[in-house]
């Protein structure tokens, strides 16, 4: 017989995984107004700066800080959130998929910062020809092309964040107020994943019955919503602790397995099961209780 899987705890927590905390950098090429360059406006209320480059040379600065914003939300699909700016957890079974993630994104992000560096004389050239007043104002300020580059970082490392051991120097007294802290963190991790999978469910949900409604299934919808599913099960699983909800993700799976919009489009009798049943489903989500909704959904 197969021992029940044990969720998420306090005290297992890195037995499961391993927190990752991930910085990147990023320079946007801007200096502040002179003051006599604001001389006519109130200054008390009004604060200004201007860039340093035209609109050519931005586009190539903002694609490197797009870039790094999507290696960033890769990593998030893939994670849990630690109540840290910065920081997440990572199960043991996705540690490896994302570090060799990063790692080819970082020769990919290279180039990028290696195009830019290319062209960043000339882009100065272009800017002095294009605003000599603006440029004059602010020629001290320009980065060597080494200090450009620098600038643009994607950096990771893996950490271990836990309350103190018995034998620290501490109290009993604060030992177990840090204890209790820890525990708490954990518990806010659990409360937000649930929080996010009761959103994405009811939302889609919802919209399948919408469209139901409408007579407009959409293929989208339910590509989505696979998608999801399977993210709670490579995610989120471990963080899951409310048989309630757990029965309902089940539900959900039970409801679109094997359902495709063109199904529904080809057979009446099919897209009435699947209608009473999404509209069913959509209901005994919505009245979960004790989980907060994140902002308003249109049921």
């Amino acid at each position: 017989m197969t021992a029940p899987k044990t969720g998420i705890t306090a005290q297992n927590i890195f037995e499961k995984g391993m927190l990752i905390a991930v910085h990147s950098g990023y320079y946007e090429g801007r200096k502040k107004l002179s003051k006599e360059q604001l001389k006519d406006l109130p200054q008390e209320i009004v604060r200004g700066v201007h860039d340093l480059f035209d609109t050519e040379f931005k586009k190539l600065v903002k694609e490197i800080g797009h870039f790094n914003g999507e290696t960033r939300g890769m990593i998030k699909r893939q994670a849990i959130p630690f109540p840290i700016d910065g920081i997440y957890f990572l199960s043991s079974a996705r540690i490896d998929e994302i570090v060799e993630m990063i790692e080819e994104r970082d020769k990919e992000r290279s180039l990028l910062i290696g195009e830019a560096v290319k062209v960043y004389d000339e882009a100065i050239e272009t800017f002095a020809s294009k605003y000599p007043d603006f440029y004059n104002n602010a020629k001290g300020k320009y980065l060597t092309k080494a200090d450009f580059a620098e600038r643009f970082y994607f950096s990771y490392q893996f950490i271990k964040i836990s309350p103190p051991d018995k034998d620290s120097l501490i109290s009993p007294e604060q030992y177990k107020k840090e204890m209790a802290k820890f525990k708490s963190t954990i518990d806010d991790m659990k409360k937000e994943v649930v929080s996010t999978i009761y959103q994405s469910l009811l939302e889609m949900t919802a919209r399948l019955k919408k469209q139901m409604i409408n007579d407009k299934p959409n293929q989208r919808t339910f590509n989505n919503l696979n998608k999801f599913l399977e993210q709670v099960d490579a995610v989120y699983a471990d963080f899951v602790d409310r048989d309630d909800l757990k029965k309902m993700i089940e539900k959900v799976k039970a409801d679109i397995l094997g359902i495709t919009a063109d199904t529904l489009r080809d057979s009446e009798d099919a897209k009435a099961k699947f209608q009473a049943a999404i509209a069913a489903t959509t209901k005994e989500l919505k009245a979960l209780p004790d989980i907060p909704l994140k902002r308003a959904i249109d049921l």
